[in-house]
């Protein structure tokens, strides 16, 4: 049986999935998490707190499980990837497209020049071209003299890559692949077919939300913003003067839609029954964040025009905001998009809200079939990620790889 371990560098938490593959499905063994300082924009205001993160998450499962000497996998958040776009061509001199002239393009695709303070992860064909013409499956076998495809190259921060290499160390682990986080939940959450011609992922945390445009299995480009679950939880805590923990207790049991402006009935805290808060007073502070989100929300969609078409599938992944009951119709009805938070279940495990992180594992572990619901993932070995390129639009697996 396949197992993989992985680590999602989360934007308030460092999470740590031990997972092994069986008949197509994803079997959870261990899943851990450590808060961290968090991060804001591509910064780590305070690097050491994801360092001992990391490390203490690492020592704790040796320890408790004893899992040593082992491979650690390792999503990059958005904020520290850049999407480097390029565009190649090549003859076909049979008159025909070959696997021989894919190899070659893609041969020609990877002699890219990385941007000093960034490694190469993958790269990655996220258009076909013959003869000028776009084709949406594999050009193996048409008529061509020449052969073209966007490549999309995803570079990771040297200086986060360092960092996390040097805890995994320290914890006495294997460094393994690293692997781009929106292009593995992408992949894990949204159909192949909706990726084709473009969609869209939101990835929301507890302090931090990217929303990233993604073709097939490339990720075009992230607009970042820095407001998430907490920030809703904060402000309650604010407005009431309550504990952290009770804020978020009233924002999980707020519900988008209701009018609670005309209510006398005050909103009760399970924890707290003698607090009584006043539900006008909630209803103003919470859809005041949202609207802000929403916002900013809708900026960033608006950003991809050109980049995907208009009207691309939303998707919504993450804890931030898939907890707040009327949230995704809320967040549809001010972007005028239909948002969708849909992801396959993993026991114990909300799929919607652990997908970042189950989406790492499910990548390791499988060699990018297709399931009956139209998800995909790719094959990998701990320092390079391979994929069918030559099917990667008919089985909508990865082109490749994760440089040694």
């Amino acid at each position: 049986m396949k197992r993989s371990f992985v680590i999602d560098i989360g934007s308030s938490k460092v999470s740590f999935l031990d997972a092994s593959a069986s008949g197509g499905a994803l079997v959870i063994n261990r899943f851990e998490t450590c808060p961290y300082a968090g991060y804001s924009l591509g910064r780590l205001p305070n690097a050491a707190s994801l360092s001992e993160a990391v490390d203490e998450l690492l020592s704790m499962v040796s320890q408790r499980f004893e899992l040593r000497a082992r491979t650690v996998s390792v999503g990059i958040p958005a904020p520290f990837i850049e999407s480097l776009l390029t565009f190649h061509e090549v003859k076909t001199p049979s008159g025909r497209v070959t696997e021989n002239d894919l190899d070659y393009l893609i041969e020609c695709a990877e002699d890219v020049d990385t941007p000093s303070g960034f490694v190469l992860m993958h790269t990655t064909p996220y258009e076909y071209a013959v003869n000028g013409l776009c084709c949406g499956g594999s050009p193996i076998g048409l008529h061509s003299t020449k052969l073209s495809a966007g490549f999309c190259h995803a570079v990771a921060d040297e200086r986060l890559v360092s960092l996390i290499s040097e805890a995994v160390d320290s914890a006495g682990w294997r460094m393994g692949s690293l692997i781009s986080s929106p292009m593995a939940c992408a992949s894990f959450t949204i159909p192949f077919n909706a990726r084709l011609s473009g969609a869209v992922l939101i990835d929301c945390g507890a302090s931090h939300c990217d929303v990233s445009a993604i073709k097939g299995n490339a990720v075009l480009r992230t607009e970042s913003f820095g407001i998430g679950g907490a920030h809703f939880a904060n402000d309650i805590a604010y407005g009431f003067d309550l504990s952290p923990a009770v804020a978020d207790e009233l924002k999980r049991a707020y519900s988008f839609g209701l009018d609670y402006s005309g209510s006398s009935e005050p909103v009760r805290v399970q924890s707290d029954p003698s607090l009584l808060i006043d539900p006008g007073d909630l209803q103003l502070i919470v859809e005041a964040r949202a609207d802000e989100f929403a916002d900013r929300l809708i900026y960033a969609l608006d950003s991809f025009s050109g980049v995907i078409p208009a009207g691309a599938p939303v998707y919504l992944v993450g804890g931030g905001l898939s907890d707040m009951r009327g949230c995704i119709d809320f967040l549809s009805k001010r972007t005028g998009r239909s948002i969708i938070a849909n992801a396959p279940k993993a026991g114990r495990l909300s799929g919607v809200r652990h997908a970042p992180t189950l989406s790492l594992a499910h990548f390791m572990l499988y060699d990018g079939d297709i399931d009956e619901r139209g998800y995909s993932a790719l094959e990998s070995g701990a320092n390079r990620i391979l994929g069918g390129v030559k099917e990667f639009f008919n089985m909508g697996a990865i082109a490749r790889k994760n440089k040694d």
